[in-house]
C-alpha cells in the first residue's frame, strides 16, 4: 500500500494503483506433527535373562488442523529390541553405577516374621551391591507404614547404611504409598548428575483406602519423572495388574512377583538382577578388589 500525496487536478492522469496484492500461506492448514531423530538406544533393563532397551523419537512441532501424528509406541516413534538373554549366574554382585532409593513396607499386614524376612533381605542385598560415590552405587533406604521414615540418604557408606537397617523397628501400621513415592523423590535431590536414578518399592499390600490409591498413583506419576520406578510385590493380593500403573516403561521388566514377604531372603540374586544393569560373579568380584586393595 503507497498513500497519494498529490491527486491530480487539470484534467491530470490518474494516479496508479495504491495498493498491490499477492497470494501468501497457500498450503493446507492441516499439517502433520513434527518428529525429531531417533534418540539413543536406552541401557539394557537387566543384566542377564532377558532385558529390554529403546529408542524412541518425540515430537519436535505438534500437528495442525487435521494432520495426523504417530502415536508414542507406534513403529513410527518406538523400537525396542531385547538384549542380554544369557542367564544369570548363581551369586552376583550389582557393579552398576547408579543412583537406587530402596523402600521397604513396615504395615501391619507384614507380619513381624514377614517383616523380619524382608529386612534381612535388604542386608543381604546391600552386601552384594558395590557401594562407590565415583563408580558404582549410592544407595539410599526408607521404611513406611502410616509415616515414612528415610533410614538412610543417599551414601556409599556400608557399614552406615547396614547399621540404619538393622536398628529399624517394625512400625505394624497403614500402608502409605504415595508418601513412600513422594519421599523417595525429595531422597533424588543429594544424587549424581551422571548416573540413572532407580526408585525400587517393596511392598505386600494395596493403599489402605481407595483414597489412598489415588493417592499412590499421583505420587507414582510424579516419581516417573525422576527415576526409573520398579516394585517388588509380596503377595498374590498383589497381583502385577495392580501396580503396573506405578512403575515405569517397559511395565513388566518393572514388576517383579515374590509369593510371600518371608520368601524374600531366598530372592535376594533375583532382585539384585531385576534392578541391576552389570552385574559380576561374586567370586571373581572378590579376586579383584582384593587385587585392588594390595
Amino acid at each position: 500500500v503507497r498513500p497519494v500525496v498529490t491527486y491530480p487536478q487539470w484534467d491530470g492522469d490518474e494516479c496508479d494503483d495504491t495498493k498491490d496484492e499477492e497470494t501468501c500461506n497457500a498450503l493446507s492448514c492441516d499439517r502433520p506433527c513434527l518428529l525429531t531423530r531417533w534418540s539413543r538406544w536406552r541401557q539394557c533393563t537387566r543384566a542377564c535373562e532377558g532385558g529390554i532397551r529403546w529408542r524412541s523419537r518425540q515430537i519436535r512441532r505438534k500437528a495442525s488442523g487435521d494432520g495426523k501424528c504417530p502415536r508414542t509406541f507406534s513403529k513410527a516413534r518406538y523400537q525396542r529390541q531385547s538384549c542380554n538373554n544369557s542367564p544369570c549366574p548363581m551369586d552376583v554382585v550389582c557393579v552398576a553405577k547408579m543412583d537406587l532409593v530402596i523402600g521397604i513396607d513396615a504395615s501391619g499386614s507384614m507380619g513381624t516374621y514377614g517383616w523380619k524376612a524382608q529386612r534381612q533381605a535388604l542386608l543381604n542385598l546391600i552386601n552384594r551391591m558395590q557401594l562407590s560415590r565415583t563408580s558404582g552405587i549410592l544407595l539410599g533406604a526408607l521404611k513406611f507404614a502410616y509415616r515414612v521414615t528415610i533410614l538412610a540418604q543417599l551414601t556409599d557408606d556400608k557399614k552406615a547404611l547396614i547399621k540404619a537397617v538393622t536398628d529399624t523397628k517394625f512400625d505394624a501400621w497403614t500402608t502409605n504409598i504415595g508418601g513412600a513415592f513422594r519421599v523417595m523423590k525429595t531422597m533424588l535431590q543429594f544424587g549424581r548428575r551422571d548416573a540413572p536414578s532407580v526408585c525400587m518399592l517393596w511392598t505386600d499390600g494395596r493403599p489402605s483406602r481407595p483414597s489412598s490409591r489415588y493417592d499412590a498413583a499421583l505420587g507414582a506419576r510424579d516419581l516417573r519423572s525422576s527415576c526409573r520406578v520398579m516394585v517388588v510385590t509380596m503377595r498374590p493380593a498383589v497381583p502385577k495388574s495392580y501396580v503396573a500403573p506405578w512403575v515405569s516403561h517397559p511395565k513388566a521388566q518393572n514388576v517383579m512377583v515374590v509369593r510371600d514377604p518371608r520368601d524374600m531372603t531366598k530372592k535376594v540374586m533375583q532382585v539384585n538382577t531385576f534392578v541391576c544393569g552389570k552385574i559380576q560373579r561374586f567370586l571373581d568380584w572378590t579376586a579383584t578388589t582384593t587385587k585392588a586393595a594390595r
